[in-house]
């Protein structure tokens, strides 16, 4: 079920009115919130319900144990391997069997041995990228001592199901969102209007602007045995497009995340941010503390600190960085090309944490224009690494990133300047941040003239959304 689509429009109302107006108790809107969720997930495909099922039983079986202190440290250990194990297992049969029987097959032809392979062509079942970093993390929490494990298991079932954020995140964390289970929810005027207009602005994300620029970068970055090379383009049409998808995907993901922290916020939850203005950083180490937070909050509290993160030297901090990064690469998608995505990303982490110093000493002398080439080198930077993300092949990738770096070539297909319009939207989205977060609110405006902006905001973008719900990028992820 997509946020967008009509079914989620009639189901998530009715849900909203019986968690509030029929339901009395903390008790019978917890089961609610559980039924809804397996709902909307089972709404895609029911078999599945049995994957994220098997995931969240013996991650809550896994925890128990781990949370044991009567239990021996080897134990409890044990018991945390195995709920990380069994997670891992599913995500990478589901996901990445087929990308390394490939891989293995096309190393054994460079070896002089056969090539063949068989692929399961297995379905990749939504969000599971999401729902099973999120059991991880709880199981991994328990045995650090972090949170004490719980005992019942729909409640680990909630953490993990809970509908708003199941399918594409944000990645909630285990100690924020048990305790807002045992408080007992009242309806609040205030936290409504929040929700209600943080998913208008994540549907106007979503509908008015990242499927209006998809048809932008489709004429480049085609699909299909039909579509033409991205070498036949001109170079100012494939930083074009590529630009355009940097777009696309921030209105696509921050519009995904927006509406699920404001579906989260009607019912009394609180989902943290995932984005902070992404386009705005000065550096790449700061794009990282602005994009898909929680994935990269995740992957430094789970992955890169226990590496051993900066404490071991320098060139052990840098090796870190990049297993970090290449690692969040391949979570993206099964494909080479996103390992490659992620270890550019981990060497410009690297390569910023090597001359950190001499970019603050700089700064004493010449704030503003250190600040000024800081972003557009980071923008740079990150809108030309979105070719290969969204390259189809190691072609079209490779062409992407000759547009970027030699600014070709200069003949080719043209798709004009229409790309100009998205990097609009992004100046003006980001310029407007600031404003947004402040002076945005019912006080600001009388609240006839206040609300009826957002209604006419959320007519337009529906009245320019298609009438088949458009999936979110991150679904394929």
């Amino acid at each position: 079920m997509i946020f967008t689509s009509v079914a989620f429009l009639v189901f998530f109302p009715l849900v909203l009115g019986l968690y509030w107006l029929a339901l009395k108790g903390k008790e019978a809107r917890l089961a609610l919130l559980l039924i809804a969720s397996i709902i909307f997930y089972g709404w895609w495909d029911w078999r599945f319900l049995g994957l994220v099922g098997l995931v969240t039983g013996v991650n809550y079986a896994a925890a128990l144990v781990a949370g044991d202190a009567r239990l021996s440290a080897a134990a409890r250990n044990m018991a945390m391997a195995i709920g990380v194990g069994a997670s891992l297992l599913v995500l990478g049969f589901f996901k990445y069997f087929d990308f390394f029987a490939e891989s293995a097959a096309l190393l054994l032809a460079r070896l002089g041995g056969r090539a063949d392979f068989t692929t399961l062509e297995i379905v990749l079942p939504v969000g599971i990228s999401f729902y099973t970093f999120q059991a991880m993390s709880y199981v991994i929490d328990v045995r650090r001592g972090d949170l004490a494990a719980q005992t019942r298991l729909d409640r680990v079932a909630l953490y993990v199901l809970f509908f708003p954020q199941l399918v594409a995140g944000p990645i909630v964390r285990a100690a924020r969102f048990f305790p807002q289970m045992d408080r007992d929810h009242h309806w609040s005027p205030r936290r409504a209007a929040l929700g209600v207009r943080l998913f208008i602005l994540g549907f106007i994300y979503k509908a008015l602007l990242a499927d209006n620029i998809a048809p932008i970068v489709d004429q480049v970055y085609g699909t299909g045995a039909g579509a033409a090379p991205l070498a036949s383009f001109d170079g100012v049409s494939i930083i074009g497009a590529t630009v355009a998808f940097g777009a696309q995907i921030y209105f696509d993901f921050a519009g995904y995340s927006t509406m699920a922290i404001g579906a989260a916020a009607l019912f009394g939850y609180y989902i943290p941010r995932n984005f902070r203005f992404p386009y705005s950083a000065l550096s790449i180490a700061e794009f990282w503390r602005r994009w898909h937070i929680s994935l990269s909050s995740w992957l430094r509290d789970y992955l890169y600190i226990p590496l051993g993160g900066n404490r071991r030297g320098a060139f052990a901090t840098q090796v870190n960085l990049l297993a970090t990064m290449a690692l969040g690469g391949l979570w993206h998608g099964a494909a080479w090309r996103f390992v490659v995505w992620g270890v550019a990303h981990g060497l410009g982490l690297a390569v910023h944490r090597a001359v950190a110093g001499q970019i603050a000493a700089l700064r004493q002398s010449a704030p503003d224009l250190v600040r000024f080439v800081g972003w557009a080198l980071t923008f740079w930077f990150v809108m030309a690494l979105w070719g290969p993300f969204r390259a189809q092949d190691w072609a079209d990738a490779q062409a992407a990133l000759h547009a970027f770096v030699f600014l070709g070539p200069t003949e080719g297909q043209s798709i004009g300047w229409v790309w100009l319009a998205p990097l609009a939207a992004l100046a003006v989205d980001h310029g407007l941040g600031r404003w947004r977060n402040k002076p945005w609110r019912a006080a600001t405006l009388p609240s006839p003239v206040y609300w009826g902006a957002w209604g006419a905001l959320a007519a337009i973008a529906l009245a320019l959304y298609p009438l088949q719900a458009a999936p979110f990028v991150y679904f394929q992820f």
